[in-house]
């Protein structure tokens, strides 16, 4: 009897450990161990509206030539990540571009459902030309550029895209979250890559350039 007390003693305490001791959540940082067959998946990403880690999940993956990577955007608020690489920093994809265009050039006005106009640089007395300030389609839809850095592939929404290794730019379009893309916005929640030749493969979000991640494909 005083032996079943005993036992029963130490389960009520270790229940009661268990209970009052705060539990960490760690995750994973390097290698995400899969099948060999299944495609790699990647998180843009991840907690909730008080709790938010900016950071790929895992952040550096190890594949082999022919392999396929997913990024997706797990996360329950509306925070758009994308996922770019880029061989120079010229290629960058800021979200908004300048364009010179002639002074003669005229704007239709925008929807009246939207609240926008374009934006004008200043011009200078005699200058030809003007410079309208744009949103930068490289930025929010998917996207590749050749090495030559002048051939431009918009890509479809969730794309399957085989990188060769020496483009300028692939970039997956801002990935949201599963139905939470903007009104009007490109619903973009994943992006794919078939890695082909070995290599390392550094890349960022540009919503948040400190979010950094890289593939070394054997």
């Amino acid at each position: 009897m005083l032996s079943l007390i005993k036992i029963r003693i130490t389960i009520i305490l270790l229940s009661i450990s268990f209970a009052v001791t705060p539990i960490t959540l760690s995750y994973p940082t390097l290698t995400y161990a899969q099948t060999e067959t299944s495609t790699k998946l990647v998180h843009a990403g991840q907690g909730n509206a008080t709790n938010i880690e900016f950071a790929f999940i895992p952040q550096d993956m190890v594949i082999k030539s022919g392999e396929n990577i997913t990024w997706d955007n797990p996360n329950f608020y509306a925070e758009p990540h994308s996922v770019s690489f880029l061989n120079e920093a010229k290629y960058f994809p800021e979200f908004v571009a300048a364009f010179n265009v002639t002074n003669s050039t005229k704007f239709l006005s925008s929807d009246p459902k939207i609240s926008a106009d374009p934006l004008f640089v200043p011009t200078e007395p005699g200058q030809k030309t003007k410079t309208v300030i744009m949103v930068n389609a490289r930025a929010f839809n998917p996207v590749a550029i050749d090495s030559s850095g002048k051939n431009v592939t918009y890509l479809e929404p969730n794309s399957n895209y085989v990188m060769a290794g020496n483009e300028s730019l692939v970039n997956s379009g801002w990935l949201w979250p599963e139905g939470q893309a903007p009104p009007g916005g490109s619903p973009i929640s994943n992006f794919t890559i078939t890695f082909k030749n070995p290599g390392i493969y550094s890349y960022l979000c540009n919503v948040h350039p400190w979010m950094s991640g890289s593939v070394t494909v054997k």
